[in-house]
């Protein structure tokens, strides 16, 4: 009992510092200085306002899977049965060449600023999805860690108050609603690996296809990950192989069924896929750019914020991303010793821990290597783009970090992280956000 009630309150303590921080975040943040964030806002807004989708003419994030400007727009119209203005797409002058610069990106000023109640409307409603991605990826880790609560704590608490995570879940974006897509695939795929039941595995195929095209394509990783973990479920039982023709049949059949209905949605995602997959930068060989590129993905998934203008110290994200390293390769480790002698077919009695910990890592490899690969074709590549498998990473990197503390440190982790994690925050809110950014209500 003592044991849940500190569970309980350290659950409570991570989401209510997850909500404060994210809404401070939004606040503190003006409009439109998140990544994309007009270009997020616009597509939902005229679909609110005129009814119809933007072309890649009108807008360069046109081509973005759609489900999140749709469910924007429905809050857009609500707002619009109050009053317009609260929703209105003001857009004041803009120094475009200030992108990577440590200056504001908008001439917000004390005659111009508008408090457009839609665009915080629309950061709320992420940051709601961002908790719920929390949630599922907490559930998840007591899937693999059953009798390891402080490591689960301490998992969320690192992946719930990264600041970047916090960021760009108080912005407008699609990356929120994908975020959460990869934290329901996380849970399906260890809940396959587990050995659910296989007519329930079979519903989960066409989700590990349909999520990323409606949410956003970062998610395909892990999707390929839950489509490879219930193959290989029914393939290695010969009983059970009868499953993949079937799962085959459905796949198919979902995937016409798709294209009948939203072909120019798919036409348009088949084409950002090819784009990424086979073109490569101009310099994409030149140790120059693969060495900024790199530092840029590590810098933008610990801490980087108002595209990639302000951040962390350069020293902290150093040492946040070789202590993630060691921990990932820690946990690998402990991985592999366990595999050594024994069968990787899980027992009737027991869950095979080896398997949730494989298919973890192989959601965490996944997606890095998608995100190391876009790299090589664009140069605005960022660790955002990691988000939908962040649960496995928190967790591969905790997971690692907690195998070699003594026991009484492993029951004061959760503490350490969140006391870490919360410095780093306002770190970053007091010396970086509030003095480029502060709103123009400060002045």
């Amino acid at each position: 009992m003592a044991n849940e009630v500190s569970e309980r309150r350290w659950l409570w303590i991570i989401f209510v510092l997850y909500f404060l921080l994210a809404v401070g975040y939004s606040l503190l943040m003006p409009i439109w200085e998140a990544p994309d964030e007009p270009a997020h806002y616009h597509l939902a807004w005229r679909l609110a306002r005129k009814g119809e989708y933007a072309t890649d003419e009108l807008n360069y994030e046109a081509s973005q899977p759609r489900a999140f400007y749709y469910f924007g727009s429905l809050v857009i119209r609500a707002l619009d049965k109050v009053d317009t203005k609260f929703s209105d797409y003001f857009f004041p002058r803009e120094y475009k060449y200030n992108i990577r610069v440590a200056e504001r990106r908008f001439d917000w000023n004390d005659s111009n600023y508008r408090f457009l109640l839609g665009v915080y409307a629309l950061r709320w409603v992420n940051l709601l999805f961002g908790a719920l991605a929390l949630w599922l990826n907490w559930k998840t880790f007591k899937l693999i860690t059953p009798d390891k609560p402080t490591l689960q704590l301490s998992a969320l608490a690192l992946a719930g108050l990264t600041p970047q995570y916090l960021h760009i879940m108080s912005s407008v974006n699609n990356d929120a609603l994908g975020t959460l897509a990869g934290a329901l695939l996380f849970y399906l795929v260890i809940r396959a690996a587990n050995g659910s039941n296989n007519l329930i595995n079979i519903l989960f195929v066409p989700l590990a296809i349909i999520l990323p095209f409606l949410t956003k394509l970062t998610v395909l990783p892990v999707g390929a990950a839950l489509l490879l973990v219930i193959a290989w479920k029914w393939f290695s039982s010969v009983r059970h192989r009868r499953w993949l023709a079937v799962s085959a049949i459905i796949l198919l059949s979902g995937a016409g069924v798709l294209y009948f209905f939203f072909p120019e949605m798919i036409q348009t995602a088949w084409g950002e896929i090819k784009w990424r997959l086979f073109s490569f930068h101009k310099r994409a060989s030149t140790l120059k750019y693969l060495t900024t590129v790199s530092s840029q993905i590590v810098w933008t998934y610990w801490g980087k914020v108002g595209w990639i203008a302000v951040g962390l110290s350069w020293w902290v994200v150093d040492l946040l991303t070789l202590a993630g390293f060691i921990g990932i390769a820690i946990q690998v480790k402990t991985i592999t010793s366990s595999l050594r002698g024994r069968s990787l077919k899980q027992s009737p009695t027991r869950p095979a821990n080896a398997q949730l910990w494989i298919a973890t890592l192989l959601i965490a490899l996944f997606t890095i290597l998608a995100v190391a690969r876009n790299a090589l074709t664009t140069g605005a590549t960022q660790g955002r783009f990691l988000f939908p498998a962040i649960g496995a990473l928190s967790l591969l990197m905790v997971g690692g970090w907690y195998d070699v503390l003594p026991e009484r440190a492993q029951q004061k982790f959760p503490r350490i992280l969140v006391s870490l994690m919360f410095v780093l925050n306002i770190a970053l809110c007091v010396f970086e956000v509030i003095p480029v950014y502060y709103q123009p209500f400060f002045d």
